[in-house]
Formats: C-alpha cells, structure tokens, sequence
C-alpha cells in the first residue's frame, strides 16, 4: 500500500515512509490488541514467506523490527500509472499478463491476498505485488475475528474474497469500481481471464456481489481487517 493511495477508502493502517532505496511500513493494528503484536508480526513474515514461495513477485524484506518493516523499493503503483488515459493496449496487455502469473501462482498454490490495483507495483517493466497486511491466512482470521466478534459475519465474507479462487474476479470487481483508472485496461483484462479460461461461465453478478460486500463493509464504523 504505497503512499500514493491515500485518498482510497481502507480497512486497515498502514503508514509509510520512503527512504532513500526502502519503504518503511508501520502497520497498525486497529481492534487486535497490541500485546498481540509479536504473534502479527509472525504472522507477517510467514505470509511472506507463503507469497515468495508460491512465485509471487514481492519487494525484498530488509528488516523487520515489531510492527515496523523495511522493504526493497519496488517502483510505482500501477494506481497511479493506469489512470492514463494515453496508454496502448500492448503497454497494458504486457501489465496484465504480469498480474496474471501472480494470480495464477496464487491459486496453483493455494495463498490468498488482495489483488486490488493499488497492490502492485512497477519497476523496470517488472510488476511487483507489494501488500502483506492483513496476512491471508487462518490463524490471523481467527485472531483478528477473536478482537472483533461483533464482525464476525462481515470479515468472514470480506475475507472470503481474498481465497485463491476468488482472485480473478475479486480482481476484475476492483477495477470495475476504481473509475479513475484507464476504462481499456478492465476490458482488456475481462476478455483475457475469459478467452485463457481463467474464469469460465462468466458471471457479472459475481463481479458485483464483490463489490457490494466491500462497499458495505466499509461503511460500517469499527470494521476493520487489523
């Protein structure tokens, strides 16, 4: 979650500084309670681990000190660089087709993560998936469900997007709702997962069932997935 995405709504803090050829990131947990902080660390760098070991192309981890993590600079956010307006279709096709390897790298080996826009990254026409917060795994869902039970329900739902299957269309379903981005590249990237039968029987009202459980989980005061 790269400074650049401010503006966008959250269910999580992350601050984040920029140094000279790392990103600091400070998370911060919202309802989990901070004498939990070593075991979310742990957790952090387990997910990590799970990422880089199914293939996903991921900053470097510098350091690690509590709740506070150093990682390798990896480029701009691709936020930022779809909102051109100006960009060709082989430029975006070659984005996607990045993406892509890391969604199916996901499902083939069964980790989740969230596969919104504002999670990659680009450096030297290399896409990176820059997002280990919250860690997508069972342990921390039952953690951070045990410090907001009145949630339960919702973060079970929102969560169940993050699942390996769930990617393609969890990725389509954030495009579809983040209108400042170029309007090719959620065309673009509909007819691909459906020609390579990523996604098979299309069905938009999956797209929008997404989209809704998202919306209405973050509207809700004291949701939060940390």
């Amino acid at each position: 979650m790269m400074k650049i995405m401010k503006n966008i709504p959250t269910v999580n803090d992350t601050h984040i500084k920029f140094k000279a050829n790392y990103v600091e990131k400070t998370y911060i947990l919202k309802k989990i309670s901070p004498e939990k902080s070593s075991l979310v660390s742990r957790l952090i760098c387990d997910y990590y681990e799970d990422l880089k070991n199914a293939g996903i192309s991921i900053p470097k981890l510098l350091s690690k000190r509590g709740l506070i993590f150093n990682f390798e600079y990896c480029g701009s956010g691709l936020m930022e660089i779809l909102k051109n307006k100006k960009l060709t279709n082989s430029y975006m096709k070659n984005l996607l087709n990045q993406i892509e390897t890391i969604l199916k790298n996901c499902r083939k080996n069964k980790v989740g993560l969230d596969p919104h826009i504002k999670n990659f990254t680009l450096l030297d026409d290399k896409v990176f998936y820059v997002d280990t917060f919250p860690p997508v795994s069972k342990e921390y869902i039952n953690l951070l469900i045990r410090h907001n039970k009145e949630f339960k329900k919702e973060i079970k739902l929102h969560l169940k997007n993050y699942k390996p299957n769930k990617l393609f269309y969890h990725f389509l379903a954030d495009l579809k709702k983040t209108k400042e981005l170029n309007k090719n590249f959620y065309k673009i990237a509909k007819d691909n997962f459906i020609k390579k039968r990523y996604i098979r029987n299309f069905d938009m009202e999956k797209v929008n069932e997404i989209i809704k459980i998202e919306k209405s989980n973050i509207s809700k005061t004291g949701f939060t997935l940390s």
